[in-house]
């Protein structure tokens, strides 16, 4: 049997042909590296190296040896690396995708969960465009996402599982001129700017229906607001500071409910809800660090859905944010 340590130190050798140089590379003496070569031509029965007066040459054997050894050497690293994935929690990493509305929902908070529990655990979130980040699963280079799920109806490559879906609110600032009237409509709100993220074709046409206002992108199908802007946190800021409206889940604005500075409205449509989930390659087997993930998403989702089930659907004032305690207003 080839020791692999022993095959490095050859290997080592070969690319230096000189015994002083290569033990240096190897930190070790030049003593216990004539040891190590020679203990492996014992083992092996045959002479690997010459000593020439330029320098140390590969034998035939030796050639034929380190020729394989390489790929040997490459198969070990690998075998090594997937055995850190596969342990994960403790050396390994994580890369994850998260929408806009998943990322700022539930992400953020259940990697900082993982985080606290596993310090030594590498995490990579890419958030943003969801195309961008169904492209980057399909290529291996996330282990998990939390998207949209319909973007990713039909592909054969990618299963699925749904997280438990949340109602969306228009809100605005307020003192808004909005909050004088007595019965306000879909379409008096859709009166002032509308200020929000693209949204995708499974609500597209029907926000679009309404809204009458924005584009419908013909390649991708999406909703373009006519105030369009890539992050929650940035329609937020464009309705504090404006008259224009914007719609999302209560938890996304329940900190500034709470405050008196923003207000959920009454009206809203039964498709204004979110449709997202965890998406994965079908063939790959999640890493532990990833199932680790899922089930704190699970969590965070689940203690979410449970005070939306306790709020009271006429002011969402109750509605703390995730992970987080606030106390309640009404407005």
């Amino acid at each position: 049997m080839l020791d692999l340590r022993l095959l490095q130190h050859a290997i080592t050798l070969a690319g230096y042909r000189n015994y002083a140089r290569a033990a240096q590379a190897l930190h070790m003496t030049q003593p216990a590296l004539s040891r190590s070569i020679a203990g492996l031509e014992e083992r092996l029965g045959e002479k690997l190296f010459n000593r020439t007066p330029r320098g140390v040459e590969l034998t035939s054997f030796g050639e034929l040896l380190l020729s394989r050894g390489r790929a040997l050497i490459d198969d070990a690293a690998d075998l090594e690396r997937e055995l850190k994935r596969m342990r994960g929690l403790e050396v390994g990493e994580l890369r994850v995708g998260a929408g806009a509305y998943p990322a700022q929902m539930s992400v953020g908070v259940a990697v900082g969960r993982l985080a606290g529990l596993h310090p030594s655990l590498r995490i990579e979130v890419m958030a943003g465009d969801l195309r961008a980040i169904v492209d980057a699963l399909l290529a291996g280079r996330l282990d998990l996402a939390v998207i949209e799920q319909s973007i990713v109806a039909g592909e054969p490559r990618i299963a699925t599982e749904s997280l438990p879906p949340h109602k969306g609110y228009f809100y605005c600032r307020a003192g808004h001129p909005l909050l004088a009237g007595k019965d306000v409509t879909i379409g008096c709100i859709l009166k002032y700017p509308f200020v929000g993220t693209r949204m995708m074709p499974r609500v597209a046409r029907d926000f679009f229906a309404v809204a009458k206002v924005g584009v419908i992108d013909p390649e991708s199908g999406d909703y373009l607001p006519p105030i369009k802007v890539d992050s929650i946190q940035m329609a937020k800021d464009v309705v504090l500071a404006s008259d224009a409206v914007g719609a999302a889940p209560i938890p996304f604005f329940a900190e500034e409910i709470a405050a008196g500075t923003l207000v959920a409205l009454r009206p809203r449509a039964a498709w204004m809800q979110t449709g997202y989930g965890f998406a994965w390659l079908r063939d790959t087997a999640l890493s532990p660090a990833a199932e680790a993930f899922r089930h704190a998403v699970w969590s965070v989702e689940r203690e979410i859905s449970a005070r939306e089930a306790g709020a009271d659907e006429a002011d969402g004032a109750r509605m703390p944010a995730p992970g987080r305690a606030t106390g309640s207003r009404r407005r």
